[in-house]
C-alpha cells in the first residue's frame, strides 16, 4: 500500500516512460526520498501521484530515458541552435529526433558540449502532473548523473528495476535489470561490460540501492568482474551538470496543453460531437420547414393578389404592390389614407392637444412618414416624450424620436 507523502520538499525518483502514464498517475509507482530531520535517517517509501502533498520537488528521471551525448555544436545561438540540434544527433537515437526534448550541459575538456535527450511527453507529462497538484520543481536531473561519484571509481544505483550508471563527471547510462538473483546479476555484469569499453577501469564501485534484495546480485557481480563493490542505500543527490527543465520550450499554456491526456476526453468529445451533430440537423430540418412555409406563403399572397388585380404582368413583391395598387385606389375615390399628410397630422394634433396651437416649429413629408420639429421646451421633462407617445399610440400613431435633431419627432400610422 502506498504511503502518503506529508513534506516540505523531497527527491522524487521518476519511472522510466516504459511503466506507462496511468501508471504513474494511478499507482505506486515513484520512488520518493526524504532527507532526515532532528537525528534521523533519511528514508525512501514508494507513493502514486494522489499520495503526494509536497510543496517542491527533485525530479530525478530514469537513466534508460535520458540520453548522453557529446556534441561538436555549430557556431550557432538562441532559437537557431534550439533547431539545428535534432539534426546533430538524429543518427544516434532510436526514435525521432523531433519527438525529443534537448538540456545543453557544461562544455567538456575535448571542446564538445554534453547533451541531454529525453522524450518531450513525457518530460512535459511528468512535470505537468505534479504541477497541477501543486509541486513546484525544484529541478529536473538526469539520475545517472545525480549519484555521487568516488574517486577513479563509477557509481550505479539500482532503482525502478533497472541502472543507473556514472561513469564520470558528464559520463553515464542506463540498464534494465529485472527479474531474480541471477538475472540482476548478468545484467550488472553486462552494465559493467559497457562501461568498461567506454573508459579507463575502475578501482571501486559505489552501489546504491532502493531495496536490500539487491546485495546477493550485487556480491555475485563482484567476484565475477573481479572489483570491490560496496552496497549503500540510496543518497542525497549531487548537483548534476544538466538541468532538464531548461530542455522545455513554449510558453505555460502550451505545456499545460501539452500535459493533458487527451485519451480520457475521447468519449466525452464523441458524446458532444454526436451532440452538436444532432442540434446542427434538426436546425437545418427546422429551417428547411421554415423555407418551404415561406414559399407557401408567399405563392398565397400572390395568388390573392392576381385575383384582386388580374391585369397586373408582373409580381415581384405581392405586399408591397398590394399596398400601391389600393393607395392608387384610395386616390382615384378621393379618399385618404392612414399614412396620408392630413391625416397623420390631424390625429398628431389630437395628441398634442391645446400645446397643438404653437407646438410644431415645421413640418416635413415624405413616403408615408411625417417628421415634426416642435419648438424648444416642449419635450424637456423625463416624461414628457413618454407621455406624448402613448397619447399617439392612443389615436394610432407610431412616434419616434429623431435622434439626428433635437426636439424632433417622426410619426407614421401603427403596423
Amino acid at each position: 500500500m502506498a504511503a502518503t507523502i506529508l513534506k516540505r520538499s523531497a527527491v522524487i525518483w521518476v519511472p522510466p516512460r516504459s511503466v506507462g502514464e496511468r501508471a504513474l498517475a494511478s499507482e505506486a509507482s515513484m520512488l520518493v526520498w526524504l532527507p532526515g530531520t532532528k537525528g534521523q535517517a533519511p528514508r525512501s517509501a514508494r507513493a502514486s501521484l494522489d499520495a503526494l502533498q509536497l510543496r517542491s520537488a527533485l525530479l530525478l528521471f530514469d537513466a534508460r530515458d535520458v540520453t548522453l551525448l557529446p556534441v561538436e555544436l555549430p557556431p550557432l545561438s538562441g532559437a537557431r541552435l534550439a533547431r539545428a540540434l535534432p539534426n546533430l544527433v538524429e543518427d544516434s537515437l532510436l526514435q525521432d529526433a523531433q519527438s525529443c526534448a534537448f538540456a545543453l550541459g557544461p562544455r567538456l575538456p575535448d571542446g564538445r558540449r554534453l547533451l541531454a535527450v529525453i522524450d518531450r511527453g513525457w518530460l512535459e507529462f511528468v512535470i505537468g502532473a505534479l504541477e497541477r497538484r501543486g509541486v513546484r520543481i525544484a529541478a529536473a536531473w538526469p539520475a545517472q548523473l545525480a549519484l555521487p561519484l568516488p574517486r577513479q571509481g563509477w557509481a550505479i544505483a539500482c532503482v525502478h528495476g533497472g541502472l543507473a550508471v556514472r561513469t564520470g563527471e558528464a559520463e553515464g547510462f542506463g540498464w534494465t535489470a529485472t527479474g531474480d538473483a541471477p538475472e540482476r546479476t548478468q545484467a550488472v555484469v553486462a552494465a559493467l561490460d559497457v562501461a568498461a569499453h567506454s573508459g579507463a577501469a575502475a578501482a571501486t564501485i559505489e552501489v546504491f540501492a532502493e531495496d536490500p534484495g539487491w546485495a546477493s546480485a550485487i556480491e555475485a557481480a563482484a567476484a565475477g568482474a573481479g572489483v570491490a563493490m560496496r552496497l549503500h542505500p540510496l543518497p542525497a543527490p549531487v548537483d548534476s551538470p544538466v538541468d532538464l527543465l531548461s530542455a522545455r520550450k513554449g510558453s505555460a499554456g502550451s505545456r499545460w496543453l501539452a500535459g493533458i491526456d487527451w485519451r480520457a476526453w475521447r468519449l466525452p468529445a464523441a458524446i458532444g460531437a454526436a451532440c452538436v451533430a444532432a442540434f446542427l440537423a434538426g436546425l437545418n430540418l427546422h429551417w428547411a420547414r421554415l423555407a418551404g412555409e415561406r414559399a407557401e406563403l408567399r405563392a398565397q399572397m400572390e395568388r390573392v393578389f392576381r385575383e384582386a388585380f388580374p391585369s397586373a404582368q408582373v409580381v415581384v413583391d405581392p405586399l408591397l404592390q398590394m399596398q400601391r395598387q389600393v393607395a392608387d385606389l384610395r386616390l382615384a375615390a378621393g379618399q385618404s389614407g392612414p399614412d396620408d399628410f392630413l391625416p397623420l397630422l390631424g390625429r398628431f394634433s389630437e395628441a398634442l392637444g391645446p400645446r397643438a396651437v404653437d407646438a410644431v416649429a415645421s413640418l416635413e413629408y415624405r413616403e408615408g412618414r411625417l417628421k415634426v420639429r416642435l419648438r424648444e421646451g416642449l419635450l424637456d421633462g423625463p416624461s414628457a416624450l413618454d407621455g406624448l407617445r402613448a397619447a399617439c399610440r392612443q389615436r394610432g400613431l407610431k412616434l419616434e424620436a429623431d435622434p439626428q435633431q433635437p426636439s424632433t419627432v417622426v410619426l407614421g400610422p401603427l403596423t
